[in-house]
């Protein structure tokens, strides 16, 4: 079945100007409705349900401006496109207050009109795939990678393909691109959802501890092992075991991994019986393993067992498409921490900033801008002048990279160095600072008279 056509109406007193356009519209494949007032406007608004308006300012019984702000109260995600042949500059700033996408100053050519309206309609389909998304996780339906993007798309398929089946995944990707996140999805979309879903993050382990979490230990096995403790195996039986950062795993628990998931069989450290567990295994990293492979720091057999399914996950600058969505989502969440009713909107040129930056931290940096801009601007639209790029500090690959000595800073120094920051950014404001951090007002001021030594 063909896509039903775009719907658009034309407010507009002129009635060559209504007739013309319209003809000019519907031979490009809009189905139009047309009305020479606001009266007619309102009436047709309600009856059309257009996917775009078209207003002309100055009309016979009152403004554009006011239909516009009718219009945003009864539907405010319908773009509107308003036009003038006389538009002040305080008219212009009005209307962009109330919401309307752009403004065109009459005569304009046509394709004028086709620019604002291609815009407006990407608008339209932004909001739309948006909605779709909120109405599924409200049904708990939304497990799925949010974005638009072809690659994202393709993931989702993927995911869905691959998650009945317990063969390992192996999921390639840089920091911050939400490897973790699509781990879980696999494991929500299996049978094994019912299960336990276990993560460990392999990097800065050492190997003793590694071993130790992965397969257990018996007591006594070691000094300090006071009792006995299963490990993520164990843990994972019949669920799913999520190790991140595998490329930085010692080669010998590597020989341990390869056999645990070949035979489903492994002893604890210190153990002398064999345990079984019914685990399947997700495995990421962001590094190239082949790479790994050739400087001898990780097995091939072991890579040829992880890499039975192999997911590349995208970094954020190939796949801007996915900014608006990825930051609707990010500020309705934040919102909803800090106690807000409604989340702000980004305005139109805060939203070409945040697609034209590089993102090396990825999603992750994403969250970290957004959050700090809704603290920024505090009221209901984000600017471009509060998003603040490559100023948040832990963001990126560089936060889970080994510390060299010298950068070891003690613990009460750095934590009163970010709740002071904290503070800063919200204005000064002691409780919201403690709201978001998660701690007591009087924890904040002891973290303060620190900072302040």
């Amino acid at each position: 079945m063909a896509d039903a056509p775009n719907r658009i109406l034309i407010v507009d007193d002129a009635p060559d100007i209504r007739v013309g356009l319209a003809a000019l519209l519907e031979s490009e494949g809009w189905e139009t409705r047309t009305a020479e007032n606001v009266k007619q406007g309102i009436v047709a608004f309600g009856e059309f349900s257009p996917d775009v308006v078209l207003l002309d300012v100055a009309l016979p019984d009152g403004s554009g401006i006011d239909l516009l702000d009718q219009i945003k109260r009864y539907s405010e995600h319908t773009p509107v496109i308003m036009m003038s042949g006389a538009g002040t500059f305080d008219t212009v700033v009005e209307a962009m207050k109330l919401g309307a996408e752009t403004f065109l100053a009459k005569p304009f050519e046509f394709a004028m009109l086709q620019a604002s309206l291609g815009q407006a309609m990407k608008i339209v389909r932004q909001r739309s795939e948006i909605e779709v998304l909120r109405r599924q996780a409200s049904r708990g339906e939304g497990e799925r990678l949010y974005g638009v993007s072809p690659a994202i798309v393709k993931l989702n398929e993927t995911i869905v393909s691959i998650a009945s089946a317990s063969v390992p995944v192996l999921i390639e990707g840089e920091s911050g691109t939400g490897k973790g996140l699509v781990a879980r999805l696999i494991h929500l979309r299996s049978p094994r959802a019912r299960g336990p879903f276990v993560d460990l993050n392999c990097a800065g382990l050492s190997r003793e501890l590694l071993e130790s979490e992965l397969f257990g230990h018996e007591k006594g096995s070691f000094t300090g092992a006071t009792a006995a403790k299963p490990g993520l195996f164990e843990v994972a039986a019949s669920g799913t075991v999520f190790l991140d950062e595998i490329g930085e795993m010692d080669p010998t628990i590597q020989a341990r991994l390869l056999k645990a998931i070949e035979d489903k069989r492994f002893r604890r450290v210190g153990g002398v019986r064999d345990l079984r567990s019914d685990f399947r295994l997700i495995a990421a990293t962001n590094r190239n393993l082949a790479d790994e492979i050739k400087a001898g720091r990780f097995r091939s057999d072991l890579y040829y067992r992880l890499n039975v399914v192999r997911l590349t996950l995208p970094p954020l600058r190939e796949r801007t498409e996915d900014i608006p969505v990825l930051a609707s989502m990010i500020l309705d969440n934040v919102a909803k921490d800090i106690g807000r009713n409604r989340p702000p909107k980004l305005s139109e040129r805060a939203l070409a900033k945040l697609a034209s930056y590089g993102w090396p931290g990825n999603v992750r940096e994403l969250r970290n801008v957004l959050e700090r801009a809704v603290l920024i601007a505090g009221g209901n639209e984000i600017r471009a002048d509060d998003i603040h790029l490559g100023e948040v500090q832990i963001r990126t690959e560089d936060a889970d990279r080994p510390l060299a000595e010298w950068e070891v800073q003690p613990l009460d120094e750095v934590e009163a160095r970010y709740v002071k920051r904290a503070v800063d950014a919200v204005g000064g404001n002691i409780r919201k600072a403690a709201r978001l951090l998660k701690v007591s007002p009087s924890t904040v001021y002891a973290k303060l008279g620190g900072a302040q030594k």
